[in-house]
């Protein structure tokens, strides 16, 4: 655990409690430097008419995973325009953000964001280059200096990038899911649609994906009307999938919009989605890539439902996971619920360091008087802390509860 000082961790003001953070689905987040940082995504505009809008794509929002606490930042440069359903990864110091939907409706675009200045830019293919199809929700991730894509909802294939994979179009509109495998090389700016060996998975959209290695777990998603709950894994160096895992223990429903996080070199940790009911899903499982078993997390305090969120791993290990739909996102009945709640899985003992420090400042009525004798990192990170809960208190919103998992203002942890 590293604990370091910087211009921007000193930035704790009203701004940084997350009642302030607008709530929000469709979104993308990345973790870097202790920080997730969440971008883009779509929410009511106005309570009154219930109209939805995409939020301004010039803001990124971090959050702090070591103390607790928010920042909204402005970007510059070249920025995306506001979307819903793109597929961000990190490599490097840089966010890529890739395809997704906007007002002017599916792109194929990719961009990057540098994190140490939060400046943008557009990445162009080689002039002799095939570009993929515009689409939205698929998944990707980075592999030896090439970024990945997997599947999506997308226009048809025809005039693009189409030597492999299969399409299926929705009896409505023109749109429809695919299961290409794309390959974006970030040396030579080539896009390929390789071949790839074994059984594929089938077409789908809204589906997540995990990598271990060099093995990447595939879980779910929505073909044509089917929410699915298959596992299936992909090696990188031979781009060979699987076929359908066979698992022990019980299986998860079916489901799309859920997240896939990888935890430890053995656990993924699979949380909420939309099941093939229209139900939105607040449940939480662990699977165990080494022995293909399942296990559902029953012991923890639920929460309201979320559906297309986000979630990183911290470097703590603990999950965090942000925003998304609480309720029925196609019921034409009701609006939207979009959440800016925070949720905080520990599924590991926290660092000792970590855990002495919280309870330093738990204890902060005897231990106040001595933190300006410790090394001054850790004094720094205690008078943080101590700052975000002071903000908390003035605002009224209530205290930290990290053993109870009761809510602290929308940040709830759960053990």
């Amino acid at each position: 655990m590293t604990f370091c000082t910087t211009t921007i961790e000193m930035e704790i003001d009203k701004e940084s409690h997350p009642r302030n953070v607008p709530p929000r689905t469709g979104h993308v987040c990345v973790y870097y430097n202790k920080y997730m940082m969440v971008w883009g995504g779509y929410a009511n505009q106005n309570i009154s008419n219930l109209q939805e809008a995409y939020l301004p794509p010039a803001d990124i929002w971090l959050y702090n995973t070591d103390v607790g606490y928010w920042l909204k930042k402005e970007t510059t440069g070249q920025c995306p325009p506001g979307t819903s359903g793109a597929s961000a990864c990190l490599f490097d110091h840089f966010m890529y953000l890739f395809a997704g939907h906007t007002r002017d409706g599916n792109v194929n675009t990719l961009y990057k964001l540098d994190l140490h200045t939060l400046e943008w830019g557009s990445v162009e293919a080689a002039l002799d280059s095939d570009l993929p199809s515009p689409r939205d929700k698929c998944v990707c991730w980075v592999h030896q200096n090439r970024l990945h894509f997997f599947g999506g909802f997308c226009v048809p294939l025809d005039n693009y990038l189409k030597e492999n994979g299969e399409f299926h179009a929705d009896i409505v509109g023109l749109r429809g899911w695919n299961n290409q495998l794309l390959i974006f090389d970030l040396e030579t700016k080539m896009w390929s649609n390789p071949h790839c060996k074994g059984q594929v998975p089938s077409s789908r959209a809204a589906h997540a994906t995990a990598k271990a290695g060099n093995q990447v777990y595939l879980f779910g998603g929505r073909h044509i009307a089917e929410r699915l709950n298959d596992l299936h894994c992909l090696n990188l160096d031979t781009l060979t999938w699987t076929g359908p895992l066979v698992v022990t223990g019980n299986v998860p429903p079916g489901r799309s919009w859920h997240t896939f996080t990888l935890v430890s070199e053995r656990q993924i940790f699979l949380y909420g989605g939309f099941d093939q009911m229209n139900n939105s899903l607040n449940d939480a499982w662990i699977l165990d890539i080494v022995v293909l078993k399942w296990t559902k997390l029953d012991h923890y305090i639920e929460y309201k439902p979320h559906l297309w969120h986000t979630a990183c791993r911290t470097l703590e290990g603990q999950v965090v996971v942000f925003g998304g739909c609480t309720n029925n996102i196609l019921s034409l009945e009701e609006p939207t619920e979009h959440s800016n709640e925070l949720l905080i899985f520990s599924l590991n003992p926290l660092s000792l360091l970590r855990m002495c420090l919280d309870t330093v400042y738990k204890y902060k009525a005897w231990t106040y008087s001595d933190w300006a004798f410790l090394p001054k990192s850790l004094a720094t990170w205690l008078q943080m802390k101590n700052d975000v809960m002071m903000l908390d208190k003035k605002d009224n919103i209530g205290k930290e509860t990290r053993d109870t998992g009761q809510s602290v203002g929308t940040t709830c942890i759960v053990a």
